[in-house]
């Protein structure tokens, strides 16, 4: 009988011990694309120097800091961070140069928060959601559908706006100025946020980056 005891509870520890560590790991953040589209689209991912993740299996290298992937129409593919930092821009049917609507994803950086925001300030190219998932609850950044009237739609920078509230020094010939812009006294206290942060350090936010 003792040793029959021994056993059960040697097995309800090593339950419990796996249940910890599978809930451990699901507090560092997911992300995943999906396509809306119609038609397939080709997902671009460019890197940043600092990111830990520097391309995936399925994503077809387009030098040392991008790759690039196709992705069916209805099709979700999943990000396989593995609880590592995710520094990337994304965009679809081409890199993210002027012109481009972009996806900016910053997830799992042990010194920060998750951040992620959709990006005009180069140009409008797509439609695209992201829906961010915490502690706090769901998180609808934009949806963006245009290129303009994105004022006071949630962690979105409008059109040509690098600080959010102005056009301080656009990029791509766009002109200086206010025009679309977020309102507010500077850009660390916009009307509307550009950028949506997580509420845990280190990472914990579900992303899902929805293309149209």
């Amino acid at each position: 009988m003792k040793k029959n005891l021994i056993i059960a509870l040697t097995a309800i520890t090593s339950v419990a011990v796996g249940a910890g560590a599978f809930l451990s790991c699901q507090t560092k953040a997911t992300a995943s694309i999906t396509n809306k589209a119609n038609a397939t689209v080709v997902v671009y991912l460019t890197f940043g120097a600092d990111s830990v993740i520097t391309g995936f299996p399925f994503c077809v290298s387009t030098g040392r800091l991008g790759c690039k992937f196709w992705l069916a129409s209805g099709a979700t593919q999943a990000l396989p961070l593995g609880g590592k930092y995710l520094n990337a821009t994304l965009s679809v049917n081409g890199p993210a140069t002027c012109g481009m609507t972009k996806a900016e994803l910053n997830l799992n950086n042990p010194a920060w928060f998750d951040i992620a925001d959709i990006s005009l300030v180069d140009g409008f190219s797509t439609k695209v959601k992201i829906e961010a998932t915490d502690s706090a609850g769901k998180h609808v950044l934009g949806p963006v559908t245009t290129q303009g009237g994105n004022e006071k739609a949630f962690g979105v920078y409008p059109y040509g706006c690098d600080i959010c509230v102005a056009r301080s020094a656009p990029p791509c010939g766009i002109p200086v100025g206010k025009e679309s812009c977020k309102t507010g006294p500077d850009q660390y206290h916009p009307d509307v946020p550009c950028q949506y942060q997580g509420t845990k350090k280190g990472g914990g936010s579900t992303v899902v980056v929805s293309f149209s």
